[in-house]
């Protein structure tokens, strides 16, 4: 292979090839030397007085990969001596900081890796020790969530209309949660507070000056009092918007419920079959295949009461798909309510109470449609991310691996 055509795999524009020293299985050794004759002075920052005075033994860098070989480039420590500043020092390469043994091509290559699985699976497939990458990836992801939180706050603060999701995520389901607060028009997120009970909510808001800052114009969360109380101090001027996923959810519920009720009158054979195909109560009908809707309809002709929580379901589905304004939503809404009492099911009871309980936070949604679909991708990420690093015990670094792990890939 030609030196022009090394120095092109290499990347190192400031070094040329010399020679390829050695062709291994699984490594490939470059010699290679600067392209100026002589380097500024770091005191005087001037070439005029600067000399070359010898040369200490070379350096080996290991600097990523090429035809599945690892790449070492070994660089001469030039010694340099500045005649003016009556000082002396050795050539300085911007691809290697001085002392180390890997360049920052190599060491970007790792820990990127290290992101998207553990660093010792990292190490591993880099063959390098895994406490050194341990250590270079910590200091990273220090950096890292340090500037890219800097970002989301800033361009939060500077949005216009801002609307805020907040939600919880588990740390062990049932225990121990987190809350999020995303940026849902800036899809990022802002930060994550250890807890979601309304005391540790409000000490959050009195550490973070900079989070009462904000002047959102919605606020999106699920039915939970300690959120809406929380958020209605901090920003009593919001909309707090119930989001529809959860709201949905309690439907959802509802349905499935009359749907056992149902159940338990069937022969044998027409109960296993509602109950294998269950699932195909939830979904909007016509997102169904030709199959699945002719299937849908056989489990629904199994009892009238079970058709009429199903359109009842698809009637809350068309209330928000299709709502024009807050007025007309409200008009359906009671229509809704009317509909779904009339079938007198405790379940069904149940969930007009608490969606009439929550009516303002639920018809808001047609006041600023927005909801937090996007949250609830971002908590899998969150949770993927636990279980990736088995639930990393320093609070610290837990909190810069989630933010870099969901902000990092709009904000590079």
């Amino acid at each position: 292979m030609h030196n022009q055509y090394t120095d092109l795999l290499l990347d190192l524009p400031e070094v040329k090839t010399e020679k390829v020293l050695e062709v291994g299985e699984q490594t490939l050794h470059v010699e290679v030397s600067p392209v100026a004759h002589k380097q500024a002075c770091p005191q005087c920052r001037s070439l005029d007085f600067v000399i070359r005075k010898g040369s200490n033994p070379a350096r080996t860098i290991r600097h990523g990969e090429a035809f599945g070989k690892s790449i070492y480039v070994r660089v001469p420590a030039i010694r340099l001596f500045c005649k003016q500043c009556q000082c002396g020092f050795v050539w300085q390469y911007t691809f290697v900081d001085s002392g180390k043994r890997y360049s920052h091509a190599f060491e970007k290559q790792a820990i990127r890796t290290a992101t998207a699985a553990t660093v010792k699976h990292s190490a591993d497939l880099h063959a390098m020790p895994a406490s050194t990458l341990q250590t270079k990836y910590q200091h990273w992801l220090a950096l890292a969530s340090e500037r890219l939180q800097e970002r989301v706050w800033q361009d939060a603060a500077c949005t216009s209309k801002l609307v805020l999701g907040v939600d919880d995520f588990a740390i062990r389901k049932g225990h121990t949660y987190n809350t999020g607060i995303h940026n849902l028009r800036g899809e990022a997120l802002l930060d994550i507070l250890p807890g979601r009970k309304l005391e540790e909510l409000r000490a959050y808001a009195k550490q973070h000056s900079f989070f009462l800052e904000l002047r959102p114009i919605a606020v999106v969360m699920d039915l939970a009092p300690y959120y809406h109380t929380w958020i209605q101090e901090c920003f009593p001027k919001a909309i707090r918007i119930a989001d529809r996923f959860h709201v949905h959810r309690y439907v959802i519920e509802a349905l499935q419920a009359v749907r056992k009720t149902t159940q338990t009158t069937l022969s044998s054979r027409a109960k296993a079959n509602l109950k294998a195909k269950h699932r195909l109560l939830n979904p909007k009908e016509e997102s169904l295949s030709v199959e699945r809707h002719k299937e849908l309809k056989e489990i629904l002709d199994y009892s009238s009461l079970l058709g009429q929580a199903h359109a009842w379901k698809e009637s809350f589905n068309e209330w928000y798909d299709c709502s024009p304004d807050v007025n007309t939503a409200n008009r359906w809404l009671e229509t809704w309510f009317v509909q779904g009492e009339q079938m007198q099911h405790p379940a069904i009871d149940a969930c007009v109470k608490t969606i009439r309980n929550w009516r303002t936070e639920v018809v808001n949604y047609h006041r600023c449609r927005w909801t937090n679909a996007a949250v609830e991708g971002r908590n899998n990420r969150m949770k993927a991310f636990q279980r990736r690093h088995y639930f990393t015990r320093n609070r610290k670094r837990y909190v810069q691996g989630l933010l870099v792990e969901c902000n990092q890939s709009r904000y590079g």
